[in-house]
């Protein structure tokens, strides 16, 4: 585990994330015509969506990345417990990698179809795994932001089930 401190600082820009992704989940789903204001909210979901993939699951992180597992005795303790990565979790991050970060031949080749991004399923397996951490980090890791993580997310997540009924 990390410096009890530093973790507690870096949780803050955690916060910022996942707070990010909440609210650029709730702006998209509504659905916006496609143009630039659309591809900027897009762009900057894809890549909070990157990042906190990259949080939870980059088990092969460099030592200046935050890892999850950072936040436990060993991070083993985190890979055991953590849910498994979606299917639509995993392909978010490619496709934030190849459609988003990066200037790739890839993007030759997507049909229409393949751009729609689902935001409130993404959302729905991001908190899953976001539940598991919360639940089992120790809070005196956390910054006090995150003692509206269960408050904000219930919020976003009434919103998101009324917008998307």
């Amino acid at each position: 585990m990390k410096d009890k401190n530093k973790l507690n600082k870096i949780s803050h820009h955690l916060w910022y994330e996942f707070q990010m992704f909440l609210a650029l989940t709730q702006e998209l789903s509504k659905g916006y015509p496609a143009g630039t204001i659309n591809n900027a909210l897009l762009e900057s979901f894809a890549l909070h969506v990157r990042n906190l993939i990259d949080f939870l699951y980059n088990d092969n992180s460099s030592s200046d990345d935050v890892f999850a597992g950072d936040f436990f005795q060993r991070k083993e303790d985190w890979i055991k417990i953590r849910p498994h990565i979606t299917p639509l979790l995993d392909k978010a991050k490619k496709r934030a990698n190849k459609e988003v970060s990066h200037l790739t031949y890839a993007r030759i080749n997507i049909t229409p179809e393949e751009k729609k991004w689902y935001f409130v399923k993404i959302f729905q397996d991001m908190n899953r795994a976001f539940d598991v951490f919360v639940e089992n980090v120790n809070k005196e890791l956390l910054n006090t932001d995150w003692d509206n993580f269960l408050k904000l997310r219930e919020n976003y997540k009434n919103r998101l089930i009324t917008q998307s009924s």
